[in-house]
């Protein structure tokens, strides 16, 4: 049976570039209503031409698809990819960036003594005013040692 549906289904060689897929359509018939087939001799003519129209089509889907696979790279596309990441990662870069100088200040704040005003609320500027206050703390206790001692 193995033969008999090979050549039922046509060969590769039957499938030509100038024949169409209406071409097979036409064969077929829109009207005709096709019975069911228990074995593969009962195959009328009508079945064979849609099995015909089902191997082109599979044909004609296999090869475009074979075709996009073997398609080299567009440059353009290659690199209008590559920049469009590379503008993504900016952005983000740049979001955290601005999310870090919100929450710790920027690095600017914290060389002098006016940047305690500028970044009053982030953390960076409240770590700095805890130090200084522990650094005052502890230089109250040398002093209360010191007096205690003599």
């Amino acid at each position: 049976t193995a033969v008999r549906k090979h050549t039922i289904e046509g060969s590769p060689n039957d499938i030509s570039r100038t024949s169409s897929l209406a071409d097979g359509m036409d064969l077929m018939g829109e009207e005709s209503a096709l019975p069911v087939v228990t074995d593969v001799l009962q195959l009328t003519e009508a079945h064979r031409a849609a099995v015909k129209v089902i191997r082109r089509m599979q044909y004609f889907v296999a090869r475009r698809k074979f075709q996009q696979a073997r398609k080299p790279y567009d440059v353009r596309d290659v690199i209008e990819q590559y920049s469009q990441g590379h503008l993504n990662m900016m952005v983000r870069i740049k979001e955290l960036q601005r999310r870090l100088d919100h929450s710790l200040g920027k690095p600017a704040f914290f060389l002098s003594e006016k940047g305690l005003d500028k970044g009053y609320y982030t953390a960076g500027a409240r770590l700095i005013r805890l130090e200084d206050k522990i650094t005052k703390i502890d230089q109250k206790l040398d002093d209360i040692l010191i007096r205690s001692q003599r």
